[in-house]
């Protein structure tokens, strides 16, 4: 009978008795070990006390949707381990779900809205969501005008008009939604250390086309939005 197996598991099992011990009856000691051997499970970040503020905004320039500074948590796009997995407890909708879930506001305020771009002000999710969204509209028949929505987890906390000289367009219904863009940074190699802290859905009117912009901390990362 090979006695092998049952060496090595009765030695397992007097190492953890052993710390067990030094642990209770020396507790300093203890304390040294238990910081080297760390035998408590890795548990995800779970991020479920933002400060999360209603921005005062007055206008918003055209220039604004390139306005991307680091986000307040750096999210990583390839976990090594669940510690490093991050999960945001009033993180809801994706850049399409904000939408979908604002637009039928914009158009109260003009039948004619169209999306000028979201940004996430809240943490972001590699699911692609985030726990606050400003998107801003424009209309052609209220020239120097925009409409703001701030959306936190799945309610609209503010809405109002302010002065915008930004250019909105039509939206692809079947655009590449937010998760998706991070997909794209997730599968490049120079990207597998970084992390991600902003993200945020413009209309490019040099191109005519939609695009995101990632605020990682490798810099601003551009995927375009087309599937």
């Amino acid at each position: 009978m090979n006695k092998k197996p049952i060496i090595i598991v009765s030695i397992f099992i007097l190492l953890v008795v052993g710390l067990a011990v030094a642990y209770f009856v020396f507790p300093e000691f203890g304390k040294k070990i238990s910081r080297v051997v760390d035998l408590t499970p890795e548990k995800p970040r779970v991020i479920d006390n933002e400060q999360l503020v209603i921005p005062d905004t007055k206008e918003v320039k055209s220039s604004d949707r390139f306005n991307l500074a680091e986000g307040n948590v750096q999210t990583p796009l390839v976990p090594k381990n669940e510690g490093e997995k991050v999960i945001v407890s009033k993180a809801v909708f994706t850049v399409k779900g904000a939408y979908d879930f604002s637009k039928t506001e914009a158009s109260q305020w003009s039948n004619d809205a169209k999306l000028a771009y979201i940004k996430s002000f809240g943490a972001v999710t590699l699911e692609g969501k985030s726990s606050q969204w400003q998107l801003v509209f424009t209309s052609l028949t209220k020239k120097g005008k925009g409409y703001e929505i701030i959306v936190q987890a799945d309610q609209i906390v503010s809405k109002k008009e302010i002065d915008s000289n930004a250019i909105g367009a039509d939206v692809p219904e079947n655009f590449k939604d937010s998760d998706r863009a991070i997909t794209v940074l997730q599968e490049l190699p120079q990207y597998s250390d970084a992390t991600l802290s902003v993200i945020s859905l413009y209309f490019n009117t040099d191109i005519k086309a939609w695009r995101y912009n990632l605020v990682t901390s490798k810099g601003v990362i551009t995927v375009p939005a087309k599937q």
